[in-house]
């Protein structure tokens, strides 16, 4: 998935988000109307409260291990990521075809965009947002009430890896508030901050060096919370990213990072 793709996907499950809110889901109020039929009005759902984010801080970039090794072969990098399996009951799993040129809609415009540009790189899978790797891949499974999970991974030559994850935690540092568009040119404004999934006691974080961010996405009145957590592993960089109306469960996510850490070594 391209760093457009995945912020389109957050900004399209904002979209469907506010559609479904609009147009369903135990929403609007019933009546009848002049004939004596059945009516359902939508109602516009209140506002989600905003929460305030401490900025985000880095962690340092340990040199990468005398001896690691990078993954070469994509398919076998994709091997090692989240599953299904891994997932509780209600998660689906998408894999979705390239985009078949002579479909309707293939040749629109992508209006998408950051700004600051260099801002695109927040949420970019990992080789995206930090070229030069040997191996990539990602994996997105969807969730229950407009969660998604998603995962990707790189693997660099030398020291890479731990020059990709103090790059990553550089943007983030950078980019506390930025805006955008979708591929319809549509308004998304992105909040970065401080994550508590490794902290207390939850210290002890997967991998050789682990950092966590909390996101926080608003388009179409719609607010989605995103939390990122970017695991250094040997010659690997993953990232998982656990997006939803509501912060997906932590437990859930530290879970996953743990495993998703535990798979590269």
């Amino acid at each position: 998935m391209t760093g457009s793709a995945r912020r389109r996907s957050v900004a399209a499950l904002a979209a469907c988000t506010s559609l479904a809110l609009l147009t369903g889901c135990g929403s609007g109020t019933s009546g009848t109307d002049e004939n004596g039929d059945s009516t359902t009005a939508a109602t516009t759902p209140p506002a989600p409260p905003r929460v305030d984010l401490a900025p985000f801080e880095g962690v340092p970039a340990p040199t990468v291990p005398a001896g690691a090794t990078p993954i070469t072969d994509n398919a076998f990098l994709a091997g090692r990521l989240l599953t299904i399996a891994d997932l509780p009951a209600g998660w689906t799993g998408y894999d979705l075809p390239p985009l078949d040129p002579s479909s309707p809609g293939a040749s629109a415009e992508d209006r998408s965009s950051t700004d600051p540009a260099d801002c695109g790189a927040v949420l970019a899978p990992i080789a995206t947002a930090v070229p030069g790797g040997v191996s990539a891949a990602s994996v997105t499974y969807g969730g229950p009430d407009f969660s998604s999970l998603d995962q990707d991974a790189a693997s660099y030559d030398g020291d890479g890896a731990a020059r990709a994850f103090a790059s990553i935690q550089d943007t983030l540092a950078r980019c506390g508030e930025f805006s955008g568009t979708d591929a319809d040119g549509v308004r998304v404004d992105y909040r970065v901050g401080a994550s508590t999934l490794f902290t207390g006691a939850y210290a002890t974080a997967p991998g050789d060096a682990t950092v966590a961010a909390r996101l926080q996405v608003t388009s179409d009145g719609v607010e989605l919370t995103t939390d990122a957590v970017i695991t250094l592993v040997g010659a690997s960089v993953t990232q998982t990213v656990a997006t939803g109306l509501e912060p997906v469960d932590p437990q859930l996510v530290r879970a996953l990072a743990t495993t998703a850490a535990d798979r590269l070594r």
